[in-house]
């Protein structure tokens, strides 16, 4: 009886520790990709790439002489706008760096279409 037990308490153990590591790894890996999306094609992307410095890459996928913009907000009483690029008519992305601070605030990306009537999304992600 006392062997069957201490090998169950071992296994709710191990099973504890696997579930920290997992929300751990996970939690940390705040790579975020924000897809823009018009008739069924993606026009833009915005991504946040976690390592530090935090690095915000706002790429246009469509050469249809329209650009896209992306735009970094932070909720601190309210949404105040951090920074703002723009990508079209280059090869290659914009990019910029914005240091994103974990367990301390929401932060926001926006991505827009500058084509005519315009579209945007949204995602709203904290760092944990």
């Amino acid at each position: 009886m006392r062997k069957y037990r201490v090998a169950r308490g071992a296994l709710a153990v191990a099973g504890a520790v696997t579930l920290v590591v997992a929300a751990t790894s996970s939690a940390s890996a705040a790579d975020t990709t924000l897809p823009l999306k018009r008739g069924g094609h993606t026009i833009g992307t915005m991504t946040h790439l976690d390592p530090d410095p935090d690095t915000f890459r706002v790429c246009d996928t469509r050469a249809d002489g329209h650009g896209v913009t992306g735009k970094l907000y932070m909720y601190m009483a309210g949404w105040q706008l951090k920074e703002t690029k723009g990508d079209g008519g280059d090869a290659g992305c914009g990019s910029f760096d914005y240091n994103v601070v974990p367990y301390a605030a929401k932060y926001l990306m926006k991505l827009c279409w500058n084509g005519p009537g315009g579209a945007c999304v949204q995602k709203e992600f904290t760092e944990d």
